[in-house]
């Protein structure tokens, strides 16, 4: 008997160990929410042990289960495209963005915001399957969302920039997203670029130059890389802009299509901002690049 009971409080031990709380942003606009899986049903597991938190409305802390807050285009509007997007904070926190994918709604496009698990210090397979898994869903959600399945992007912005770009080169040809748009990325990974705190969130505290280079993405762009738009401000002081000038060079070198854009000023995390003197430049310039997307398309 007394065995039997401390077996039982050995799992019940193990259970309160591996299951965390998970949390709904409740200040979304989303109209739906879809679950695609946690650290128990996923393939891979990022480790977390700490409960998921929410601050400050829409910063999200230690996530262990994969979500998408579907932003859904109006029927009489919808466009076609749908766009993955990818929250930044340094890939220690999620940052939810709020009125960009309203606006994205707005304008026909479908948008989903995906609750990623965090790589935790160098388990950034869960999130490579989160970020794949967002766009897998999409696809096979095409008729239910009004959306093309040959027309789902990806979006990101600071660490969400990266990963973003990171999902363009990652997944194999014929399945990579149409496009992607890369807000003030930090995408180049090594030390001259980003910093030590950063990177080890991604790759684990051991993490080496050659690490670092590895992840840089600059080094994953062929000529296969989707079609890439990026924005940025001349006066971050976060992200250094040459992190993503070095990006565009390489689609350039590989004979991607490719424009960036870099704002005077803004500084970093502007996407937000609906007082930003360039919001509006910015929002203009990315509904011009769907035409643009368009144009190309029927060539």
């Amino acid at each position: 008997m007394k065995r039997a009971f401390i077996l039982s409080m050995l799992l019940c031990a193990l259970c309160s160990a591996v299951a965390q709380d998970t949390i709904i942003v409740t200040d979304s606009d989303a109209d739906e929410i879809v679950h695609l899986w946690d650290n128990q049903t996923a393939k891979y597991s990022n480790e977390m042990e700490k409960d998921e938190v929410v601050k400050k409305k829409f910063k999200v802390y230690n996530t262990s289960s994969a979500d998408l807050y579907i932003f859904k285009a109006p029927k009489e509007k919808a466009t076609g495209y749908s766009v993955v997007i990818y929250p930044g904070g340094g890939y220690g926190y999620l940052s939810f963005p709020n009125s960009f994918p309203v606006w994205l709604r707005e304008k026909g496009i479908t948008a989903v915001v995906v609750k990623y698990r965090l790589p935790n210090y160098g388990h950034k397979e869960a999130m490579l399957e989160d970020a794949v898994g967002a766009i897998d869903y999409l696809r096979a959600n095409a008729e239910k969302y009004n959306i093309d399945p040959e027309k789902v992007g990806v979006y990101g912005n600071s660490a969400g920039g990266h990963l973003a770009a990171w999902i363009s080169n990652y997944m194999p040809d014929g399945k990579k997203p149409a496009f992607a748009i890369l807000v003030y990325g930090a995408m180049e990974r090594n030390r001259y670029y980003n910093t030590y705190a950063a990177n080890s969130r991604l790759a684990g505290k051991q993490i080496t130059t050659a690490d670092a280079e590895a992840l840089s993405a600059s080094n994953m762009v062929t000529p296969s890389t989707p079609p890439t738009i990026m924005f940025l401000s001349d006066d971050d002081d976060v992200v250094a802009p040459y992190s993503s000038t070095i990006y565009y060079k390489a689609l350039k070198q590989h004979g991607v299509k490719s424009s960036m854009h870099i704002y005077p000023s803004g500084g970093h995390g502007w996407s937000g901002r609906l007082k930003w003197p360039y919001r509006q430049q910015w929002l203009s310039a990315i509904e011009d690049w769907f035409e643009v997307l368009d144009n190309n398309n029927k060539k």
